[in-house]
């Protein structure tokens, strides 16, 4: 029996849609029964006949029934599928979640900033010309060049050219919405056929993760306190690019030295390598003027530069940026020929916007400033305790790793602190090679906790570690 709830919200076409599904579904109405036709039904029902049309018409489109000229609308067969009931549990009968964020004071993290740091006014600024300026040149209501705007690479060109020494062209820069995807971009367009990459030891997880979901095999390198260990790297066939991090290796913060950079690229071109330089957060160094690039040295086109705004700007942004070697760029080209560019055109503007005025160069360094003193407000809170421990940093960037001198696991240290509202990092997952890691180590990001909190939260590490302080 339908009935029709005339004060309900729910349109009444619905309620007489869902009724008679609901019919056919348990049965009720069966293969080849005939359903009243519209006018009697509408009769009967009191409502208008278009509104059983409508409800005839959607269960027609789904399947369930089926019309036939002059002997009107029968009901299809449709198949049992089972279903599986569960009770119903109210909030009050839901297991707690464990779910210990809520008593999380200091997150001591990398991945995203104080909400202070984003330059809100310029952005806000920059978005109402940038929107003007699209109006204008009628590019709101179209789609993208692949490689992203010319407006934006061209100024981002400058800038990598005068801070980081790259050497290329307009047309050799992508635009993507991350490390990850352009990652993802050179996994299609390097040949590898059964070759491997190789990662430093340790290394970043998230890059790891991009070449094992495209089924490339890793190997690794080991780092020391000059970078990677270039004397190790295999002469092999087999290895077709190298992942690095040379100017801040992630995570323990050393620099490539320039001696290794030479013997590196020679490596690359005596056994046909590229080598992916990935220069995350190198602009942000404190103590001394950005190292250039790898990229900048490289005289072979070995080297693929890539980039990001996540770390200068917000990861929220999700913009990133590669430069592809000659070769590389062609064979981009002819694979992503029917490709547009993903990254949000408005963001391409403002940020170009930034760059063209100089906003975003001050910008840096008012980062700068702000993670030099966080990270010296650290060092100082913990200065009682340096013989018990040691800050691995290099002077830039927005974290450091923090080793203790006592033996102790990384898991009680973090379960410690955690218990005294503050979230610390293992350093396991930047391994490969997870019996290699130091397990005495943990990662301390400083980018999402103000200045002035620094002292509590170290006050409350010590507390948490007394047993190895």
């Amino acid at each position: 029996m339908i009935y029709l709830n005339r004060k309900s919200n729910e349109p009444l076409y619905s309620q007489l849609y869902n009724q008679i599904k609901a019919e056919i579904l348990s049965g009720a109405l069966k293969e080849g029964d005939a359903l009243t036709g519209s006018r009697a039904l509408a009769e009967v029902l009191g409502i208008s006949r278009n509104t059983v049309n409508t409800a005839y018409s959607q269960l027609i489109a789904e399947g369930y029934v089926h019309s036939a000229k002059g002997v009107g609308l029968h009901v299809k067969k449709v198949p049992k599928l089972p279903i599986k009931n569960q009770p119903h549990k109210s909030k009050q009968e839901e297991p707690a979640r464990l779910n210990s964020d809520t008593n999380i004071l200091y997150d001591l993290t990398n991945s995203s900033q104080t909400s202070d740091l984003f330059p809100k006014k310029l952005w806000k600024r920059y978005t109402v010309e940038c929107l003007d300026l699209l109006a204008d040149e009628a590019k709101l209501s179209s789609y993208q060049e692949k490689q992203g705007e010319f407006y934006l690479r061209k100024n981002l060109l400058g800038y990598l050219e005068k801070i980081r020494g790259v050497h290329c062209d307009e047309s050799q820069i992508i635009l993507t919405c991350g490390l990850q995807q352009s990652l993802d971009y050179l996994c299609k367009i390097i040949s590898f056929d059964n070759q491997t990459v190789l990662m430093e030891e340790p290394g970043f997880d998230k890059a790891a993760t991009v070449f094992q979901t495209n089924n490339i095999e890793l190997e690794t390198i080991s780092v020391d306190d000059n970078g990677i260990i270039v004397s190790e790297l295999p002469n092999r066939s087999n290895i077709r690019a190298l992942y690095a991090t040379p100017s801040h290796q992630f995570p323990t913060g050393v620099t490539l030295s320039i001696d290794r950079r030479y013997q590196l690229l020679e490596w690359a071109e005596k056994n046909d390598v590229f080598i992916i330089e990935d220069d995350f957060d190198s602009e942000q160094r404190y103590y001394s003027k950005p190292i250039p690039s790898l990229q900048s040295i490289d005289e072979h086109n070995r080297v693929i530069y890539l980039g990001t705004f996540s770390k200068a700007l917000s990861p929220s942004i999700r913009m990133g940026y590669l430069i592809l070697p000659p070769k590389l760029l062609q064979r981009y080209l002819e694979r992503f020929a029917l490709y547009n560019s993903s990254v949000p055109l408005l963001n391409q503007y403002v940020i170009a916007r930034l760059i063209e005025t100089g906003q975003y160069e001050r910008h840096i360094r008012r980062l700068n400033q702000t993670f030099r003193k966080r990270l010296e407000r650290f060092s100082t809170e913990l200065s009682d305790v340096q013989d018990k421990i040691k800050i691995s940093s290099n002077g830039s960037g927005q974290y450091f790793l923090l080793t203790f001198s006592q033996k102790v696991e990384q898991n009680e240290l973090i379960e410690r602190a955690l218990k005294e509202g503050v979230k610390v990092y293992s350093t396991m997952k930047f391994w490969q090679e997870k019996a290699e890691c130091p397990p005495n180590t943990l990662f301390l990001g400083f980018s999402k906790i103000d200045l002035e909190d620094i002292p509590d939260c170290v006050s409350r590490l010590k507390k948490a570690w007394a047993e190895w302080l």
